[in-house]
């Protein structure tokens, strides 16, 4: 019994173009032809065109596949290396849909990470401040994150006040407009630092941690106005100055 090309695919439930593919890298032989040039297939190429078809179902590539059909050991190999894969795709998989239940159960945004969420308690919901969380979030260990949130749950009154001061200064504010608001903001920020110097996350001073620093400043002050983005400039400078770093443990 022979078969043509067209037959033989339709035997085996695989396309032409798998056929013409397997040809073409060599993992199925060629048929012999007939005077009038038809391929013949032959029941040895039905056996082996079901036996890629098989084994590219499991998603080997075609290099494994031709490897497997050489040795059987060798597939056995494979399909322990495509075991542990699977169970590591798998535990992937469910940590995914673990998150989605979460977002779906919170009704929030899919594009917010639940740290980020965390880190919004403490930052606000208005958009800067989500923008905000969402970097710290990324950029932050969670452990940290949710040091700050705890920790921020006692900032005083005066933080928001700041906050609104800040976020109507207008463009063309007096520089001893913007100096005083600058020097005020670092004044209320140094005195709960001291305050919970203890309970604060250690924000380091390696490269790493000043690109992290400057990223969430930048974040922070995109949408500011000239006098705004000064007032914020003036804070990170006299606090990187000013601030006492936390002892390194021996």
């Amino acid at each position: 019994m022979a078969w043509s090309t067209s037959q033989l695919a339709d035997l085996a439930g695989v396309t032409l173009r798998s056929i013409r593919h397997w040809h073409e890298i060599g993992i199925l032989p060629e048929p012999e032809r007939l005077t009038n040039g038809y391929k013949q297939y032959t029941a040895r190429h039905l056996v082996l065109v079901l036996r890629i078809a098989r084994l590219t179902g499991f998603g080997f590539t075609l290099e494994d596949i031709a490897r497997m059909l050489d040795s059987e050991e060798q597939g056995q190999e494979s399909m322990r290396g495509l075991r542990a894969e699977l169970d590591t795709r798998i535990a992937e998989l469910e940590r995914i849909r673990s998150e989605v239940d979460h977002v779906i159960g919170l009704g929030v945004s899919p594009d917010v990470s639940p740290e980020a969420l965390l880190a919004m308690e403490a930052l606000g919901h208005d958009p800067v401040s989500r923008n905000v969380a969402i970097v710290m979030a990324h950029l932050t260990p969670k452990e940290d994150t949710i040091t700050f949130v705890e920790t921020f749950k006692d900032a005083p009154e005066e933080f928001t006040n700041l906050n609104t001061a800040i976020w109507g200064l207008p463009a063309d504010a007096e520089d001893i407009e913007i100096t005083t608001l600058a020097d005020r903001a670092v004044t209320t920020i140094k005195g709960f630092v001291e305050e919970h110097y203890d309970a604060l996350p250690d924000t380091g001073n390696s490269r790493a941690e000043r690109r992290s620093a400057d990223a969430l400043t930048a974040v922070a002050t995109e949408s500011m106005n000239r006098a705004q983005r000064r007032v914020m400039q003036l804070v990170v400078e006299q606090l990187a100055n000013s601030v006492e770093r936390r002892p390194t443990p021996p």
